[in-house]
């Protein structure tokens, strides 16, 4: 029986007291490997294009860097190296084994519907999630897995935890527990961990789709057919939308 990783990302920021017109929606990607294919093939890959490109592996990827063009990714700036490099890791996310579950809350519309009752998107978010990675791990064979998460710092993440210890004790309205994800951790962006930073560049583009469903968006392309499915859709399994996904079903098409 395997074991699986969970890397978890996000992108967009949590705070329901400032909603960004220009970018109202929060994001929270997860990247599911087998442990063992991750450690002995998927870490080695992305390592193997941060060489090609910087000649060693302390880069570490980074969405909004890449998109800016700054720091490590300011070689992006010749049109050949951005262009080699675009092609590259879109080749190179098409090539990985792995299972992508995300979750997209409209903060705008989130506050509108519940207003003072409205959940924390990430904690919320993660939730929705642990009930897709729980489930999904089910239908492995019961497999076990566990997932690793970005530090948000340590107020952050000790109340993640709190949901997670909940959520693995008691469960929620859809299950009565979810002992199957068996623990979580945290790693902080500088510890450059290859899973998390694929994690990282898989959400922006996750985001952009749902703020503009029928914008060209070639990254998320390259993203569709890695989504969890349960054999029928896509929407409300691998990619949860919240509070309305109705209509959203066409961005796979």
């Amino acid at each position: 029986m395997s074991e699986f990783v969970l890397f978890l990302d996000e992108s967009g920021d949590h705070d329901l007291k400032r909603v960004d017109p220009n970018f109202p929606f929060f994001c929270l990607a997860g990247c599911a490997f087998e442990r063992e294919y991750y450690k002995n093939v998927a870490r080695e890959r992305i390592d193997m294009l941060k060489i090609k490109f910087w000649g060693h592996t302390d880069v570490i990827f980074h969405s909004r860097e890449i998109r800016k063009r700054e720091g490590d990714f300011y070689i992006l700036m010749d049109p050949e190296i951005r262009t080699a490099f675009y092609s590259e890791i879109n080749a190179l996310m098409d090539e990985l084994d792995f299972t992508l579950f995300s979750v997209v809350i409209d903060k705008g519309k989130h506050l509108k519907k519940y207003k003072d009752r409205a959940e924390h998107p990430y904690n919320f978010a993660f939730e929705m999630l642990m009930e897709r990675y729980s489930m999904y791990l089910f239908k492995k064979g019961g497999s076990n897995g566990y997932v690793l998460a970005e530090s948000r710092g340590r107020n952050e993440d000790d109340l993640l935890e709190e949901v997670y210890e909940y959520l693995y004790d008691l469960g929620n309205y859809y299950s009565g527990n979810y002992k199957n994800v068996t623990s979580l951790g945290f790693k902080k962006k500088v510890e450059n961990i290859n899973g998390l930073q694929l994690a990282d560049l898989v959400a922006y583009p996750i985001a952009r789709k749902v703020m503009a469903p029928d914008q060209k968006n070639l990254a998320f392309d390259v993203l569709k057919d890695k989504f969890h499915s349960n054999g029928r859709r896509k929407i409300g399994c691998g990619l949860k939308i919240f509070p309305d996904q109705r209509g959203f079903e066409r961005i796979f098409k």
